[in-house]
């Protein structure tokens, strides 16, 4: 296997940032003159819904501390049920809810306190457990779940102000986005896949699917979501293909907004961008009933902006529009039982080009001179409407017993996108979707699983199996003018060939077996076995519905087992081990199946793509180091991932010629790798602080996509070496927070020598750097609680910059402002 560290110049910065990484760890090793705070040690917990009297007898007897009551604390209020292993932070967390009780940690005890009045809150700050400021984090208490994961808080997504999802999560190390500023032209990259199924996007557990020639792959608005966690890599047996890794949205409860002691309230926001004249609003009302358990949160949010302005100067044609979007979410929490059901919609009416990925659209000369400017930009846009939908249900029974935890959960997801081109009498390609075209996504999924803990040889073992179904159906039309006379082009209606109907169908099993061996050390076999089957829907047209070319709609079937293997070792409170290892499969799509041409057969020949994925890690966390109450925490990864039999469009003659007349649309290919190194460096006090967050990758396929057998050439989805720095100081007598980003992205060079579409679509890139600054302002007290304004200037300097996956100048300059209350 080749090495996972990358060579020449790229391993010399891996060098510089380890050289500096080091000393940070080593000097938080010698400043720690003792373990941190039991708090941070797992325990096991089995505590059921009752009041909080008997709920803190039973969790001192399991912690083996004392646990006191405060003046003003009502011990008959209904808490709980806390099962499972958690620290213990995690655990009193958990077992005071949304009960806006709170904890102190003292010499050896727990006391638990009122929900701290408005009037309290700066007397109160000494005594809440210490958090991170928003700089992207990881989480302050690791286990096996969360060791890999990075999250992007809701108070960061404050701060940023994204136009997009995509934007969220664009500093994350080895997550890129992948577009240009049209906010329905952006997706997703991480660790080099760049493909829609390789990114699985969960909003509140409801898959969002949709792909589509040169489009986003999600249209959320950002103001929706509280929180994002990215879980790197296909390591977990939860889930299916997937091999870059999974997002998971999660949006505003009521319990996230509810001051504290508050039973109902309001929340209004303002937000202003100067570059597009982007304008935000957003209101939510919200409420609670603690005596039946009952939450809910309804929001509604309208986001618009003119043409944005990139980094050369330039508007940018056909970026504006308007997107109304809302959701709800509600719950119940009763006894043993708990019950969630989350929706959200979008809708936007914008003027687009088809490739909503394409850089800036300028009419020709000629095209200008015959038809005038208007109508000659006329003749390169389409009306798009798009319309997203999501319902999502949860209910989850949780009964004092370590053998039952067991979840239910349902999802509907719609994407549906219609294009009309502007000219109606214009020739436009079928393949870039005719005059009109039509495409919806249907994703229905159902997921049950348990969790049993018991005490087995003296270790303690966790089994956790379920079964899940997803079904998928594409329906896409289009009306082609030129064919209107077509009796083999069914008059102008059918399915453009490259994006047929259809539906998929998955029945899936999984389980994953947890042993603890009681020195910190966790060992997680896990396997998956799935069924795919897959049915195309003919087409109208019977120039693309023949035979005789090989044509073929019928129903196509695979399955195969994915073994995975997770290892967690807590060697100490401060440092962590872990490593992951899955052999992934991933089905072909219905795209890949049954897109044809009228000399280009069905891809019925396809076999299932693998990867065979491997990362391994070292986190630590350290508190007081340079000071009382501050945290250091980092974390080094290096991950390869190689695919086998890679599903990819047949192109390029000696290809091509492998398969003779009637060669199938796509075909397996011999397979590529992505490899890389991330490391992470974050740092809080009561005063500073900040973070660094440095990833390089690379990657290169075994031959070529053109030619199999010609000279292996880079993969083209592999973003260039990227760090983020954050430092920021916190004046807590003016509940303000301010600072700087530094964004620093190196040159790309290292591109397939054929720079022909759609082999590399990413030319050669320079190198750049942007800087921002912002200010933050959250009254904790007065007349001011419940507000919140946010300042950010990005881009500082109007530095010219392209990104590498963007193939066009990003935006310039951009003052954001935004001004939120609660009432």
């Amino acid at each position: 296997m080749t090495s996972p560290l990358p060579s020449g110049s790229s391993f010399k910065w891996v060098l510089l940032l380890g050289t500096a990484l080091i000393p940070a760890i080593s000097v938080s090793a010698f400043a720690q003159q003792k373990p941190a705070l039991a708090a941070d040690s797992s325990l096991q917990f089995n505590i059921p819904r009752t009041d909080l009297v008997s709920a803190i007898d039973l969790l001192s007897q399991q912690v083996d501390r004392p646990v006191a009551l405060s003046d003003g604390v009502n011990g008959h209020q209904q808490v709980g049920p806390l099962v499972g292993r958690y620290s213990l932070e995690q655990a009193l967390n958990h077992l005071l809810g949304a009960s806006g009780m709170r904890y102190q940690l003292g010499n050896g005890s727990i006391i638990i306190l009122p929900g701290k009045p408005a009037t309290d809150v700066l007397s109160a700050r000494e005594d809440e457990v210490l958090k991170l400021d928003p700089v992207i984090i990881v989480a302050d208490h690791i286990d096996r779940f969360n060791v890999g994961v990075s999250s992007v808080d809701s108070e960061l997504i404050e701060r940023i102000q994204a136009t997009t999802v995509p934007e969220l999560m664009d500093d994350l190390p080895g997550i890129d986005m992948n577009g240009t500023a049209r906010p329905q032209g952006q997706s997703l990259n991480i660790w080099g896949f760049g493909d829609q199924e390789d990114v699985k996007i969960l909003l509140d557990g409801a898959q969002k699917d949709f792909e589509k020639y040169r489009q986003g792959t999600v249209f959320i608005e950002p103001d929706l979501i509280k929180k994002v966690d990215v879980h790197k890599g296909a390591f977990s047996p939860r889930s299916y293909g997937a091999f870059g890794g999974t997002v998971e949205l999660k949006t505003k409860s009521a319990a996230d907004m509810l001051k504290d002691g508050q039973d109902f309230g309001a929340f209004t926001k303002f937000g202003y961008a100067t570059n597009g004249n982007e304008n935000t609003e957003t209101t939510a009302v919200y409420g609670q009933d603690k005596d039946t358990g009952i939450q809910l949160l309804v929001s509604g949010t309208r986001r618009a902006n003119k043409k944005f302005r990139t980094s050369d100067g330039q508007r940018l044609n056909l970026s504006s529009g308007t997107l109304y979007s809302g959701h709800f979410k509600g719950s119940l929490d009763r006894d043993n039982h708990f019950i969630e059901i989350a929706g959200a919609m979008s809708e936007s009416d914008r003027l687009a080009p088809f490739a909503a990925k394409r850089g800036q659209i300028i009419p020709t000369d000629y095209l200008i001179g015959r038809y005038g400017y208007d109508l000659a930009l006329a003749r390169s846009t389409v009306d798009r409407e798009t319309s997203d939908r999501s319902l999502s249900g949860e209910y989850n029974y949780n009964p004092d017993s370590d053998l039952i935890n067991t979840t239910a959960k349902l999802s509907w997801s719609r994407t549906r996108q219609r294009d009309d081109r502007l000219i109606d009498d214009m020739f436009v390609s079928l393949g870039l979707g005719g005059n009109i075209n039509w495409l919806t996504y249907d994703t229905y999924t159902a997921d049950l699983y348990n969790q049993s803990d018991y005490e087995l040889f003296g270790l303690d073992n966790s089994f956790t199996y379920g079964v899940q179904y997803k079904f998928q159906d594409r329906d896409s039309w289009a009306y082609d003018r030129s064919l209107r006379n077509s009796a083999t082009g069914n008059y102008g209606y059918l399915q453009p060939y490259n994006i047929p109907s259809g539906n998929q169908s998955i029945y899936s099993g999984w389980g994953e077996y947890n042993v603890d061996f009681g020195n910190g050390f966790e060992l997680t076999p896990g396997l998956r076995y799935d069924y795919i089957v897959s049915k195309g829907v003919p087409n109208a047209a019977s120039k693309y519905n023949n035979p005789a070319v090989g044509h073929d709609y019928g129903e196509e079937t695979y399955s195969g087992f994915s073994p995975s293997l997770n290892a967690f070792y807590k060697m100490n409170p401060n440092y962590t081990l872990f490593a992951d290892w899955a052999y992934k499969l991933r089905a072909p799509l219905v795209d890949e199946i049954y897109t044809v041409g009228s000399t280009r057969a069905t891809s019925n020949q396809l076999n299932v793509e693998r990867v065979n994925a491997k990362r391994i890690g070292l986190s630590t966390r350290f508190e007081n180091v340079m000071q009382a109450k501050d945290v250091v925490h980092t974390r080094l990864s290096l991950f390869r991932n190689d695919v086998d039999d890679n599903i990819q469009v047949l192109f390029g003659s000696p290809n091509v010629a492998l398969y003779g007349d009637n060669a199938p649309s796509y075909a397996n290919l011999p397979g590529y790798y992505t490899q890389g190194i991330e490391a992470e460096f974050y740092y809080d006090s009561p005063g500073v602080f900040g973070g660094a967050t440095f990833s390089v990758m690379e990657g290169e396929h075994n031959g070529s996509l053109r030619d199999i057998h010609g000279a292996d050439q880079p993969v083209y989805d592999i973003a260039p070496m990227k760090l983020v720095t954050t430092l920021g100081y916190k004046i807590a007598s003016y509940d303000l927070s301010l600072g700087w980003k530094g964004k620093f992205v190196k040159r790309q060079t290292d591109v397939p020598d054929d720079d022909v579409f759609p082999y590399s679509p990413y030319p050669a890139s320079a190198g750049y750097a942007l800087h921002d600054v912002f200010v933050s302002w959250t009254p904790d007290d007065g007349a001011f609680y419940g507000a919140e304004a946010n300042f950010t200037i990005q881009n500082l300097f109007d530095s010219y910059y392209q990104p590498y996956l963007g193939v066009f100048p990003g935006k310039g300059r951009n003052f954001k402002f935004s001004l939120s209350y609660k009432l």
